[in-house]
């Protein structure tokens, strides 16, 4: 009696519209890592007023969209998860904030800045500590709705969602005022943390 074994590989996609979520080992510098637990501490002393209010709804809102547990750090330090900062920015990262020679503006950046290695070339990167800044230049233009937004989209990045060209989701990139995740990103925290 012969057997035959088959082998069907499955890619898995997401839709054309719907967001990323992660990077593995291949792509350690690349929007975003997950966070490295389901627990995630933050601190927005640093922030002034307008975006203080935008820094807390986002965090706030992420633990009520989704089975994250979040909470406030009131003294910032290594285990602190997201720490937000805002100030006028000129080229903070080598990224053109309101007038260096690259031509790009950006409003707002999470960026990672305590990643861990992974243990194994198969496993992903994640991310134990990020940082959040907003550029006043342009927090000061934007309206509340679109404050929250921005602080929305960076936090969704500090959990691993990338950009979204769905209407719906805080993820779309640009200055609109979609201040929640939509079904999918939720779908995509939920199901890793």
């Amino acid at each position: 009696m012969a057997f035959i074994t088959l082998i069907t590989l499955v890619v898995l996609t997401p839709p054309a519209q719907a967001n990323s979520f992660g990077w593995s080992v291949l792509h350690p510098s690349g929007c975003c890592m997950h966070a490295d637990n389901k627990s995630h501490s933050y601190n927005y002393s640093s922030l002034t007023g307008n975006m203080k209010v935008a820094g807390n709804y986002a965090m706030i809102n992420l633990g009520s969209q989704t089975d994250m547990t979040v909470h406030y750090d009131s003294t910032p330090n290594n285990q602190t998860d997201v720490e937000m900062f805002d100030q006028y920015y000129d080229d903070y990262w080598g990224i053109d904030r309101d007038g260096s020679s690259t031509g790009t503006n950006v409003h707002a950046r999470a960026q990672c800045v305590r990643a861990l290695v992974p243990a194994i070339s198969t496993s992903w990167w994640k991310c134990d500590q990020y940082e959040v800044r907003f550029d006043l230049a342009d927090m000061n233009r934007f309206s509340e709705n679109e404050r929250k937004h921005t602080a929305c989209h960076e936090v969704g990045h500090t959990v691993g969602l990338g950009h979204s060209s769905q209407t719906s989701s805080c993820l779309r990139d640009g200055r609109v005022s979609t201040r929640t995740y939509n079904s999918h990103d939720i779908a995509h925290i939920n199901g890793r943390y």
